[in-house]
């Protein structure tokens, strides 16, 4: 593909919420100037990850189809593998199918994958938690006429104290206790160091309370650290031993290998250290974005991987890029996070419950479900006007 001779080319590649906020924000901005936009994914829908829990009990949906959103813009979307890129002569190489495409801007927004610590088995017996197909696989499973054993416990671990791990363990034990079968020998236990670090004390409160009020078994601590896993056994920190019949592991996100195969620096879980207007330390071309991009607070902790920061991401770039392009740079802006380690959030315990903040607004319980939903509605109109 050649690059139009009155269009400068601005590549997204990945097509999360900061991709999305990029594309949609700067062919905003250009208009008429006729931009080349083109955004690139390995799938042709767009993941509302914060709506993954609800596969589970099949409630909600998850995806919105890339074709709706650029509807009747100028974003040309590709779905393609990205494999490589060469940063001096900007191209980007690309599998199933094969492409090879030039860009002048390139904004990376490609995730993360999960973190798997190098637990014994962990890998091999556990379900991970951060895609569609995951999703399914474990309502499939728990779906399953084998899951229950009428005569054995069936314990359902879920590995991970954080947004996570709280929200698949409320979904499970809502959806068993609307099932009718928690009264029986069916049991959600939710194994972790701690709960919610670095939300507010008021916050983990409220969601203990809900998730044992849901009957949710919680291991938390330094003892209760899981160190091997078998296909039916969880070996713990403190010697104890746990008998399973699923474990989901939602122990956090690490940076996907490319950026820094590429030769971008990368710090902290291999994220690209970046600048306050979001560009790659070098490459004032490139803008990393989301999970992929260390961002530091006023305290010096990475910005949490969440939805909420990859759409200010997003938003910043666009400006930015648009700035470059039309303004030689005169009116970027700054990237910056204030005193608080999370601004806005919304935390689903079940079909029912949930914790949030919204613009220092703290609900909790049914309120803050249904702010949850509003949050969601709001995203799809804001994506596809």
């Amino acid at each position: 593909m050649s690059l139009a001779s009155n269009s400068v080319h601005v590549l997204v590649a990945g097509g999360g919420y900061a991709g999305i906020q990029t594309a949609l924000g700067l062919e905003q901005l250009l208009k008429k100037n006729d931009p080349m936009i083109q955004l690139v994914d390995k799938n042709i829908y767009h993941t509302l990850l914060p709506s993954l829990p609800e596969i589970i009990s099949k409630r909600g949906f998850s995806i919105i189809y890339y074709k709706d959103i650029i509807r009747g813009k100028k974003i040309d979307f590709i779905q393609t593998n990205i494999v490589d890129i060469d940063l001096d002569k900007k191209l980007v190489y690309t599998v199933n199918p094969s492409y090879l495409l030039e860009y002048d801007f390139l904004v990376l927004s490609l995730g993360s994958r999960p973190f798997l610590p190098n637990i014994p088995g962990l890998r091999e017996y556990s379900f991970q938690f951060n895609s569609v197909e995951n999703a399914k696989r474990i309502a499939e499973r728990l779906s399953s006429k084998d899951m229950i054993d009428p005569v054995e416990n069936t314990n359902i671990i879920i590995g991970g104290g954080g947004a996570t791990g709280v929200e698949v363990a409320g979904e499970i034990a809502s959806l068993i206790k609307k099932r009718n079968q928690q009264a029986s020998n069916i049991k959600v236990i939710l194994i972790s160091t701690d709960l919610l670090v670095g939300f507010p004390a008021r916050t983990k409160n409220w969601v203990r309370a809900y998730l044992e009020a849901l009957d949710v078994d919680l291991l938390l601590g330094d003892e209760y650290y899981i160190t091997e896993v078998k296909p039916d056994l969880v070996y713990l920190k403190n010697g104890r031993t746990i008998k399973t019949t699923m474990l989901i592991w939602a122990g956090g996100v690490t940076a996907l290998p490319l950026p820094q195969q590429i030769g971008l620096k990368t710090g902290y879980n291999g994220r690209v250290v970046v600048n306050k207007f979001l560009q790659a330390e070098g490459r004032k071309n490139i803008f990393v974005l989301g999970d992929a991009a260390l961002i530091l607070n006023n305290k010096g902790y990475p910005v949490p991987t969440t939805a909420y920061f990859a759409e200010q991401h997003g938003k910043i770039a666009a400006q930015n890029i648009y700035s470059m392009i039309k303004e030689h740079g005169r009116t970027m802006k700054e990237y910056n996070v204030k005193n608080l380690w999370l601004d806005d959030f919304a935390i689903s315990i079940g079909s029912d419950l949930a914790v949030s903040r919204i613009r220092g607004l703290d609900l909790y319980g049914y309120s803050a479900s249904k702010v949850k939903k509003l949050i969601k509605m709001k995203y799809l109109k804001d994506i596809k006007k």
